[in-house]
């Protein structure tokens, strides 16, 4: 694993990007937001967030004591939050039977009755939302409630706005809890466990269930916990499982390091440095094929459903608001790109985060944007706002410009691996199957890497020599000759080369050896 550098911090007129915003937002950044919303009298708020119990219990408590807090829920209408709360409630709706259960209009009907500075809490409220009446009654409490700085609050997972409310409604939004508030929840399970735990325990289990709600991390770390202390491992089994209820994400399992990708020397080694320095990343994001789901995003090709728009504008303003860095990777199917992005993260360990665009397409207007963020918000929390994005790409030109702008840390060509690089990559995968680390090889040129596993794996299958397996791969230097010849064209003097230091360069002819059977030199001190 590498090990990382912790410097005593860049320069104050240089602070870290994003990280300074990310920090205000999770140091009650939301509660002074509201506060400040109410000193100017705003009347409609909504908060979008996974936990709208631990919401109102954070902001109520920053709220006044003499500040009325009423709550509604479809399934037990209108209560009081706090003393003014419950006397507030009492005077509205007395004692009698309550109108507003499962009734948001009645319930904007009765907050016309509420005092001065009250404070109503809605959930649920994309739900019904986009009801007519129920939009036009929550129109007419705005004009009265600025009035007297009273404050209807809708809470949500995520929220679309309907456009008659749309110009009406402040947005805020809840981040996940950070590294302060989960150590809070990681000692109070083992206080009610009665253990006391170690201060490396803690510090483990806070990074364990980092990118969980308050409610969610709480769980997963009483069910982690046994007489010994809190099982870390199992503690990232229930958080991958919770991550992976969020559309579009998957947590790569897996154990596979640089050392298992044989070549491409010089985008590793880039990473590792990426990995180890200044800001290292608390998570890798990574986007498989990118060019599937942004690459008609805009021009003449655009995807006229406005969906491929819509993901691209999210990530856009995501990378730029959070700092977040990244490289594209580009090259012909089976040259290391996958496998180079995988590994990253368990080089540092740190989780690598799969974001599928099209698992967060959803069939409603608007539901493809709305789980998207939602997805972002989960990442933003798993890295402590500081991810690293590695996306690949079989073709670049048809990505937007300003799309391969944000990915900052370059574009790295992965070409068809050198003599040299298969050798390496014969080894590696020889080991991995069992087979004969120095039987003759197959004639390999112009193979990629992913074509010399599927050897090994047809031979293992087979218990058949190396040779004969090779009589059913077709590399994709023969099958895609001219695709090959456009992305090294497209490359040239372009990209970096992720093998060899600096710009790549195209060689316009590849003479092929001439046929021969080959030996690895098999280094049983070499991981």
């Amino acid at each position: 694993m590498i090990a990382r550098a912790h410097p005593a911090g860049p320069p104050a007129q240089d602070p870290l990007p994003g990280a300074a915003g990310a920090e205000d937002r999770r140091a009650g950044g939301l509660a002074r937001s509201l506060k400040a919303a109410r000193r100017v009298s705003v009347p409609l708020v909504a908060v979008t967030t996974p936990d709208p119990a631990a919401t109102i219990e954070t902001i109520g408590r920053e709220l006044a004591a003499e500040v009325p807090q009423v709550e509604w829920d479809g399934a037990r209408g209108m209560r009081g939050r706090n003393d003014a709360g419950h006397m507030v409630r009492q005077a509205v709706l007395g004692t009698a039977y309550d109108p507003t259960v499962a009734n948001p209009l009645e319930l904007f009907t009765q907050a016309q009755r509420l005092p001065e500075e009250t404070v109503l809490w809605v959930h649920m409220a994309n739900r019904w939302i986009a009801s007519p009446p129920v939009i036009q009654a929550l129109w007419n409490l705005r004009d009265e409630f600025k009035q007297d700085r009273r404050t209807v609050v809708l809470l949500a997972p995520a929220i679309d706005l309907p456009p008659e409310l749309a110009g009406d409604v402040l947005v805020l939004d809840d981040p996940l809890p950070g590294p302060a508030a989960l150590e809070v929840i990681v000692r109070e399970v083992y206080a009610a466990a009665e253990l006391a735990p170690r201060e490396e325990d803690v510090g483990a289990a806070v990074e364990a269930v980092q990118g969980l709600p308050a409610f969610q991390a709480e769980q997963v770390a009483a069910m982690s916990l046994t007489p010994d202390g809190l099982d870390v491992d199992a503690v990232w089994e229930h958080k991958r499982r919770q991550i992976e209820l969020t559309p579009g994400l998957k947590v790569q399992r897996g154990g596979s390091r640089f050392a298992d990708v044989g070549g491409v020397e010089t985008v590793k080694g880039f990473l590792g440095r990426v990995l180890a320095g200044n800001s290292p990343p608390g998570a890798v994001v990574f986007l498989d094929e990118i060019e599937k789901f942004l690459a008609g995003a805009s021009g003449d090709g655009a995807d006229s459903s406005g969906v491929s728009q819509d993901q691209l504008g999210t990530i856009l303003s995501y990378m730029q608001d959070e700092g977040a860095m990244g490289a594209l990777f580009v090259g012909p199917p089976g040259s290391a790109k996958s496998m180079v992005a995988k590994a990253c993260g368990n080089e540092a360990g740190i989780p690598t985060i799969q974001l599928d665009l099209g698992g967060v397409k959803g069939s409603l207007v608007g539901e493809s944007e709305r789980q998207l963020r939602a997805a972002l918000k989960v990442v933003t929390s798993v890295s402590n706002g500081r991810s690293l994005w590695l996306a690949t790409s079989n073709s670049i030109t048809s990505l937007p410009p300003e799309l391969r702008r944000r990915f900052g840390l370059g574009t790295y060509f992965f070409d068809i691996p050198t003599e040299g690089e298969r050798e390496r990559i014969w080894e590696i995968w020889l080991r991995k199957y069992g087979l004969d680390p120095d039987g003759a090889l197959p004639r390999d040129h112009g193979w990629t890497g992913a074509e010399i596993r599927q050897c090994c794996d047809i031979a293992w299958r087979l218990r058949c020599p190396l040779a004969e397996a090779a009589d059913f791969v077709v590399p994709v230097s023969l099958s895609s000759a001219e695709q090959l010849d456009q992305l090294r064209r497209a490359a040239d003097g372009r990209f970096l080369s992720a093998s060899a230091p600096g710009v790549y360069r195209h060689l316009a002819t590849r003479p092929a050896p001439a046929p021969r059977s080959r030996r690895v030199t098999h280094d049983p001190n070499r991981n």
